[in-house]
Parts: structure tokens; C-alpha cells; sequence
């Protein structure tokens, strides 16, 4: 299974998003609403869970996951994308989507909208939705 690689402009490895479909697009701007750089849609290797580095917080459920920057990175830690100017700096939003030929856009949209809210709500916010609302506690519920 193939994948496509876009990017914000295009380069020699990548096509640019303006080019994509308007339902790739969208997962684009979705993601783009929260702060999301990276996205990831896979063919078939699923991934749960939250993960930290040293530039990133990266967000996996099932087969998408979501590459966030760090609000605080060390300037020795600074990432770069095609042009010479840090990630912190010029280059927020969203940089880079990945997906397989044959994507589920509605259910990538919504699990990046998952992602989104349990990455920008609290555990007690989240808590309180489940009490409430019975909204679920974690993505995968």
C-alpha cells in the first residue's frame, strides 16, 4: 500500500496540501485548529497512548497519531523543517500529513478530534465530562 506525504508548500519528497483532495484537507485544517505539526494516518500498525521527546508530545490512537511541539523546547533541541528558521519561531501549525492511499477520512477526523479534546482538556475537566455528560475518560473508550 502506498502512502502521500504533504506539506505546507511541497518539496522534492513531498506534494504540497494545496494540491490534495478537499476531504485531506480537511484532516489538515482539523488538525491545524489545536496546534497539531505532524499527523500520521497508517495502513495497519495501530498505536495507543500518549508519548513524549525532547521537541514533541505525540498522541497515538489506533491508526492515526498526532505529533504536538512542546510549548518550552531548549534552544539545543530546536527542530527544523525545510527552512532554516526553529520550529518555535515560524513554522507553527501544521507541517506534515501522512496517510495511506486508501484513508477512512471520517473516522481520521474523528480521531483527531479525540486527540484534540483529550489533549486540551484535564484529567479532572475530562472527569467531570464523564460524570456529567458520560462523555468517555480516554480515546479509546
Amino acid at each position: 500500500m502506498s502512502k502521500l506525504i504533504y506539506s505546507r508548500n511541497g518539496s522534492a519528497t513531498t506534494e504540497s496540501i494545496d494540491n490534495a483532495s478537499p476531504q485531506v484537507r480537511w484532516i489538515w485544517k482539523q488538525a491545524h485548529s489545536f496546534g497539531a505539526n505532524i499527523v500520521r494516518v497508517r495502513a495497519d500498525q495501530l498505536r495507543y497512548g500518549k508519548s513524549t521527546g525532547k521537541t514533541f508530545d505525540a498522541f497515538h490512537n489506533g491508526k492515526v497519531s498526532v505529533y504536538k511541539q512542546k510549548d518550552n523546547v531548549h534552544p539545543d533541541n530546536a527542530l527544523y523543517f525545510a527552512r532554516k528558521i526553529p520550529l518555535t519561531k515560524v513554522n507553527k501549525g501544521m507541517q506534515i500529513l501522512e496517510i495511506h492511499t486508501n484513508i477512512d477520512v471520517q473516522d481520521t477526523l474523528d480521531t483527531v478530534t479525540g486527540i484534540k479534546y483529550h489533549s486540551q482538556t484535564s484529567f479532572f475537566g475530562r472527569l467531570w465530562n464523564r460524570i456529567r455528560y458520560g462523555t468517555p475518560m480516554s480515546i479509546t473508550a
